[in-house]
């Protein structure tokens, strides 16, 4: 067995076993991203200090943080307490970020969830600075607090889902498998060529349709291609609902209907 296919094989395995598996963990549970660690502990306390103002009654010190203020900022400070869940967050994470920089100056976005146990807060905090040698102030500051009830709609579950959203998750499971199977049959075929156009064309599915499980829209993309056929995406957000796709298998259709067979060995 050449040693260049045997590593193509093992890598391609690991692709589509590896990427169900990670769904898997973080579908469960288990896992779910955190952007915290790409943050230096400076930034990552930075963005944390409003939240923990507001949350405990420190209005003075966020009313200090802010780029601008004006005379509505602690009506809506008062605004935003009246919203807040009571006692302390069982956990929080940071689900998205995004640092810019430019001539008028450096801008650190990111979103936290805190997690309580009846109730979940979306804290999206913008912090801006004109030089990378001065504290962040705080640009923006938005809060949004729903209970686990109204977030039920973004949790996934199959049974629930409508029939075109079953149609995509199926097939975002079934055709990575066959393309598989395909590719690694065709990769050791005997005599196949061209082998490499073969695998090729059998890799790449075509054309994707896309379903949200959060909103059950489902939209088509036809000039689009995907690794294997599939694909499925979660922010880990649970204002979020997972994004599953797949595309058509035109190339590994192809290889068992119009693919030479492999010859026998003669006696």
């Amino acid at each position: 067995m050449p040693w260049g296919r045997a590593i193509l094989a093992v890598l391609a395995t690991l692709f589509v076993v590896g990427g169900m598996s990670s769904l898997v963990v973080m579908g469960a549970g288990v896992w779910r991203p955190d952007f915290a660690a790409g943050l230096s502990s400076a930034d990552r306390a930075a963005l944390a200090a409003p939240y923990d103002a507001v949350s405990h009654g420190r209005d003075a010190e966020l009313i200090a943080s802010l780029v601008q203020t004006n005379d509505g900022i602690q009506a809506e400070i008062d605004r935003i307490q009246t919203l807040l869940p009571p006692g302390e967050p069982t956990s929080s994470r940071l689900t998205s970020m995004r640092v810019s920089s430019g001539t008028d100056g450096n801008r650190l976005w990111a979103i936290h969830e805190y997690e309580y146990p009846a109730h979940v807060a979306r804290v999206e905090t913008t912090l801006y600075r004109a030089t990378a040698d001065q504290p962040w102030k705080v640009l923006g500051f938005n809060v949004n607090v729903v209970t686990r009830e109204e977030l039920a709609a973004n949790t996934f579950d199959f049974a629930s889902e409508p029939s075109g959203v079953k149609g995509v998750i199926l097939a975002s499971v079934i055709i990575p498998i066959f393309s598989l199977i395909t590719f690694l049959v065709a990769l050791f075929r005997p005599g196949l060529k061209p082998r490499w156009a073969w695998l090729l064309a059998i890799a790449l599915g075509v054309g994707t349709i896309y379903a949200n499980t959060g909103t059950n829209a489902l939209s088509f993309l036809p000039i689009s291609m995907q690794l294997f056929g599939a694909g499925a995406t979660w922010s880990g957000s649970v204002f979020d609902g997972w994004v599953f796709s797949a595309s058509t298998p035109f190339g590994a259709a192809a290889f068992w209907l119009f693919a030479p067979r492999a010859k026998p060995k003669p006696d």
